[in-house]
């Protein structure tokens, strides 16, 4: 086994020698970076397939989002470039990157933006579904406290304090962890206020329950394990870089995830409405706005649900036997026509 000649300074030597710690958590982050922009790839294509009748909030939603995961690549790859082959044989170089360089200092930067960016649609979304100001203001409130702490990280790190950068990274990973929680429990809490017990308004709310879980757990858990190593691997520190290079990525497909599922869903219940009325009947549809399930009115909250039922009888019905009608003829439809009913659940 051949030995290097390279004359290294005691840091660098450090350096080289844990490089799977100093080096490892960066190309394997890069990776699944990688893979996880062709899954959003994916789902933004999909959104574009689907987004009719979407609003263009949502649109350019998408947009802005998909525009930050491909900087959040470009980043990971340039970072992975500069590190292994720009400065492959200058580790006294690359060593320092993590200190000096900004396009590498500010991973976890971006990935706090793209997270508060996603939130932010998940907390209106709350608001829109709750009106409830005062559970809105706390989760604005975690969110911001969640950018400062980042913020503040990345400052610490070129200010080379390491007591600071860790434990404004615990205030951001803290306050990512409650804003996401209390975005998942608000809005189940005001779902299951909203279900009236109707068959059909069950199945809704628990259609969207399901969407809700299915589109929180996934980020809610990553954030959680990226606090817990950020604060519990001492000298690889730098391996919870792996999981947070991958949560942004998951805020992203969770956005995506749930915008797709909403146009899903309306595109089916349009279809299902036209095969309806090709059937002989008519569906009245009343607008409910961008967000489902959202109050219809100010004042009155609740899941509204329309029935229209007429009876019709037949020419064999008794009543019809025994009118004294010529031939037993079948009374006008309007004779015992039930009324049209409507029924509201708030």
């Amino acid at each position: 086994m051949s030995t290097s000649n390279i004359s290294l300074s005691p840091a660098s030597r450090v350096f080289v020698d844990t490089r799977s710690t100093s080096l490892g958590p960066w190309v394997l982050g890069g990776f699944l970076d990688s893979i996880l922009m062709g899954i959003i790839f994916c789902q933004v294509v999909n959104y574009f397939q689907l987004r009719h009748g979407m609003s263009r909030y949502y649109t350019s939603l998408v947009v802005f989002v998909a525009f930050l995961s491909v900087l959040k690549t470009t980043q990971a790859i340039a970072v992975v470039w500069v590190q292994n082959v720009q400065e492959y044989a200058n580790p006294d170089v690359a060593r320092n990157l993590l200190n000096v360089a900004w396009w590498q200092v500010s991973v976890a930067f971006m990935t706090g933006i793209i997270g508060s960016t996603v939130q932010s649609f998940f907390a209106l979304r709350y608001f829109k579904l709750s009106r409830n100001w005062a559970g809105a203001i706390f989760i604005c409130l975690a969110i911001l406290l969640a950018l400062t702490g980042i913020c503040l990280s990345m400052i610490s790190i070129l200010a080379n304090n390491v007591k600071a950068k860790v434990m404004w990274l615990l205030v951001h990973f803290v306050s990512v962890a409650i804003a996401d929680l209390a975005i998942t429990i608000g809005t189940c809490y005001t779902l299951r206020q909203r279900s009236t017990g109707f068959a059909s308004t069950a199945s809704v709310v628990n259609r969207i329950l399901r969407m809700v879980f299915e589109s929180a757990i996934p980020p809610t858990l990553i954030a959680t394990i990226d606090l817990i190593l950020s604060q519990t691997l001492g000298p690889r520190l730098l391996w919870h870089l792996f999981v947070n290079y991958s949560l942004s990525k998951v805020y992203v497909i969770s956005l995506l995830y749930t915008l797709n599922s909403i146009a899903e869903h309306r595109k089916d219940r349009s279809t299902q409405s036209r095969s309806t009325q090709s059937n002989g009947y008519s569906n009245r549809v009343t607008s409910r706005g961008d967000i489902e399930l959202a109050p219809r009115t100010v004042d009155r909250h609740g899941i509204f649900v329309e029935t229209q039922v007429t009876t019709h009888v037949s020419p064999e019905h008794p009543i019809a036997v025994d009118s004294g009608l010529p031939g037993g003829r079948a009374l006008a439809e309007n004779d015992f026509a039930l009324p049209k009913e409507n029924i509201s659940a708030t």
